[in-house]
């Protein structure tokens, strides 16, 4: 199970400003086939309707995301055109404001999870396809999007994810954390099944499970419906540990950014908060590290570059890290949504067609370069095989922010890369 890091990273302390929705904590039971067993209500969700009572401010030091990150600072307040907002400020995608107490009688999912987050994305075949087989007989999924690096607090931003990677289903954009932290939630992603009662049955914190997942909801659906049979097509495979030690174990996320205490800098200089600094590229770097030459701003959520323009044209300006994985998927910002070109080289040449993400596109040149246009993940590296290697980004454009880094092994590559 995918616990730890920024995708299934442990909550820390500090979150401020948030809203509180007090709901008994979830009593955690058993385990069952890779999930955990759980009974308690299923938190309402932020209404217009909630009073005081019902929301309040919490005190300072208490749950934010990553594990013992500092949140991000908040982003932009969605417009009224784009989104369906409750007086608790959540918008809602692909649906009017949802509530549990108008959904009895189904069964529901409740994913949380963060549109950079590589874990996640990697959930969503499987929620599709639920979605897809169990939608009819009174099963629905609700996701609940919460943010960690600023760009990801932007309504507009987590719609046009819910559009790239065509997820069908209600979305809620939780970015005050209320029902984050109403279900004592510490993971991305998290995912709840709930009963038609509005009954918590069921949790798997990280990946995985995704058989033991897809039966229970079948017996949930069949207590809901006796009698209820499915199609013999509707085969459930059995499941598979994609971290076992077979499949490779890669690089853990690289926080480029000062992101309290994790950040992964190497130059000597270090991180200056919220100052330029001109860097050097020390002599060594060591795996699961990275350093910089040139002129880059030191940022909480990322690493800013503030060289001077250079037309398109690499550089020795860089960023150069070492890793070992099979793909490594990079997230990253441009100022002022101004596209920026990004060259990337690996052991010191440009990406091929055999070993290029998806995001990767080469000029007339021959130089493999990412087109950074708007704030996400990025597919940067996807090798033939599992090995150690240094990676090269040059920047072409002041503003481009690099925020980290995250990697997958032979075991997690069958999933559309969008």
């Amino acid at each position: 199970m995918k616990s730890l890091g920024r995708c299934g990273a442990v909550i820390g302390l500090g979150l401020v400003l948030a809203l509180l929705v007090r709901m008994p904590a979830p009593a955690q039971e058993k385990e069952e086939d890779g999930l955990t067993v759980v009974h308690f209500p299923a938190p309402e969700f932020p209404t217009l309707e909630m009073g005081a009572r019902e929301v309040e401010q919490p005190s300072p030091g208490e749950g934010e995301p990553g594990a013992g990150a500092v949140r991000g600072t908040r982003g932009e307040r969605p417009n009224a055109e784009e989104e369906v907002t409750t007086g608790a400020n959540v918008a809602w995608i692909n649906s009017p404001p949802l509530t549990i107490a108008r959904l009895r009688g189904n069964v529901l999912l409740i994913d949380f999870w963060e549109y950079t987050c590589i874990n996640c994305i990697r959930t969503f075949p499987e929620n599709k396809k639920w979605y897809e087989r169990y939608h009819k007989y009174g099963f629905t999924i609700i996701g609940v999007h919460d943010p960690e690096f600023d760009i990801a607090y932007s309504p507009a931003h987590v719609r046009e994810a819910v559009k790239r990677f065509g997820l069908p289903y209600p979305v809620v954009v939780d970015s005050n954390f209320l029902i984050w932290r109403a279900y004592k939630n510490n993971t991305w992603p998290n995912r709840f099944l709930v009963d038609a009662s509005g009954v918590v049955r069921y949790n798997r914190s990280g990946e995985g499970a995704d058989g033991a997942f897809e039966r229970a909801i079948q017996r949930l659906l069949k207590e809901a419906h006796p009698g209820l049979e499915f199609p013999a097509s509707d085969s459930i495979p059995p499941d598979v540990d994609r971290f076992a030690a077979s499949c490779g174990i890669p690089t853990p996320e690289m926080y480029v950014g000062n992101w309290s205490g994790r950040g992964i800098l190497a130059n000597p200089e270090g991180y200056q908060d919220g100052k330029n600094r001109t860097y050097r590229l020390p002599a060594s770097i060591e795996e699961g590290r990275a350093a910089l030459s040139g002129t880059w701003k030191t940022d909480k959520n990322g690493m800013i570059y503030h060289g001077k323009a250079k037309s398109d044209a690499p550089s020795s300006d860089q960023l150069e890290m070492r890793y070992h994985a099979r793909e490594v998927y990079v997230v990253m910002n441009v100022s002022h949504g101004r596209p920026s070109k990004l060259f990337v080289e690996q052991d010191g040449k440009p990406l091929t067609s055999s070993n290029k993400g998806a995001d990767v596109q080469f000029g007339s040149e021959g130089r493999s370069f990412i087109e950074v246009r708007e704030p996400r993940m990025y597919y940067l590296v996807q090798n033939a095989a599992f090995g150690s290697h240094n990676l090269g980004l040059f920047p072409t454009r002041s503003g481009l922010t690099i925020n980290s880094f995250t990697f997958g092994n032979d075991c997690q590559t069958d999933f559309p890369h969008l």
